[in-house]
């Protein structure tokens, strides 16, 4: 995967988080914001884009990359 797709990626997964509140997600994902589940998978989201910052751009590539040689 090249350096752009993974900027595409982590671009909008962050600017997506930076600017939704949890309607937004609901509304997006087609959740109905009553109920516990979508409760817990904005939870699962805020885990998602919290190890994605944890991580650069160069690294996350690489951990692609290797992904797709591990693959069958």
């Amino acid at each position: 995967m090249s350096d752009q797709k993974i900027n595409y990626l982590i671009t909008g997964i962050c600017t997506f988080h930076w600017n939704a509140d949890f309607h937004k997600f609901c509304e997006v994902c087609n959740f109905d914001p009553n109920h516990a589940y979508s409760k817990e998978k904005w939870q699962q989201w805020q885990q998602f884009v919290s190890g994605i910052k944890a991580f650069d751009q160069n690294t996350l590539a690489k951990l692609v990359e290797a992904g797709y040689q591990l693959a069958p």
